[in-house]
């Protein structure tokens, strides 16, 4: 009996360390998760982190549909350069692949990592077709600044372009009968005055 009370003190405890290292790891998000536009318009996606310990540096991939977005640029985010001085590499934008490759940013100098969570980047896109885009985090290397690796999960995003065609203008029928009134009014007029001068 004593055994059996052992053993499942020793799994609650396992399950609670397993728990707390699930807990632990960052989480790296598209923000906002799903988005509507229409073709012809600018896209932000911005990618977050949570829950993150002394983060000094990252990387990672961003992956989209080529035929619904078109990459723009991307910029550094505010999380990392409230530690101090950073070196931000925007990434490679390929339009035909569908992705934006190796976004890294560091912070510089022998300090500390930043804590908690923030945005690590923004990216901007052209909508040029109408679908649903997936917005996918790959390849992700996040860094304390021991350059020890930091465990993180990925929830990737995604995109619904509509057609930018806009419905022709509803006509009040009040203002047109108006509108035709004055018209037809200007004309009896005019051809009042014509009659005169004949």
């Amino acid at each position: 009996m004593q055994k059996h009370w052992q053993l499942a003190v020793a799994l609650g405890i396992t399950a609670i360390l397993i728990g707390s290292l699930a807990n632990a790891q960052a989480d790296i998000t598209i923000d906002p998760t799903t988005q509507t536009t229409s073709t012809g318009t600018v896209v932000t996606v911005d990618v977050d982190i949570t829950n993150v310990t002394n983060l000094y540096g990252y990387q990672f991939d961003l992956t989209f549909n080529p035929s619904i977005l078109q990459a723009v640029s991307s910029t550094e985010g505010t999380f990392l350069p409230s530690g101090g001085a950073t070196f931000f590499i925007p990434g490679t934008n390929d339009n035909v692949g569908g992705t934006v490759s190796a976004t890294a940013d560091t912070l510089l100098t022998a300090i500390d990592g930043v804590s908690g969570g923030g945005e690590l980047a923004v990216f901007t896109f052209d909508a040029i077709g109408t679908g649903t885009s997936a917005i996918g985090i790959q390849n992700e290397t996040l860094l304390d600044s021991n350059v020890n690796v930091i465990a993180d999960t990925t929830t990737g995003g995604t995109v619904t372009v509509t057609s930018g065609t806009t419905a022709a203008p509803e006509i009040d029928p009040a203002s047109a009968l108006t509108a035709l009134a004055l018209l037809f009014g200007g004309v009896a007029v005019l051809r009042g005055r014509l009659a005169r001068r004949g």
